[in-house]
């Protein structure tokens, strides 16, 4: 359910602003004192920080920072991009 919900939110947002891009990120590591609000968001970003070099090198087109996708985001607003659905490799 919520990927129809995701994707036509996406669409919408692509069909209304002509410049308008939709970000799919894979797994965001907090960075630069972000904290989440929710609980388990904290507890799981506490568990997986040791081991986000780590889930970088194996997993290079599934994880981010979120200093990373702000630069992603701000390179994709000034240059464009040719796709308008950014998935997390497009992101990097």
């Amino acid at each position: 359910m919520w990927a129809r919900v995701k994707g036509r939110a996406e669409n919408a947002i692509i069909d209304l602003l002509p410049n308008g891009y939709a970000a799919r990120p894979g797994f965001i590591q907090p960075t630069y004192g972000a904290v989440s609000k929710t609980r388990w968001y904290r507890l799981g970003y506490d568990l997986t920080r040791p081991l986000f070099p780590v889930l970088r090198r194996l997993l290079p087109n599934q994880v981010t920072t979120t200093d990373g996708i702000g630069r992603a985001m701000l390179r994709v607003a000034r240059e464009g991009s040719p796709t308008r659905v950014l998935g997390n490799r497009e992101l990097r």
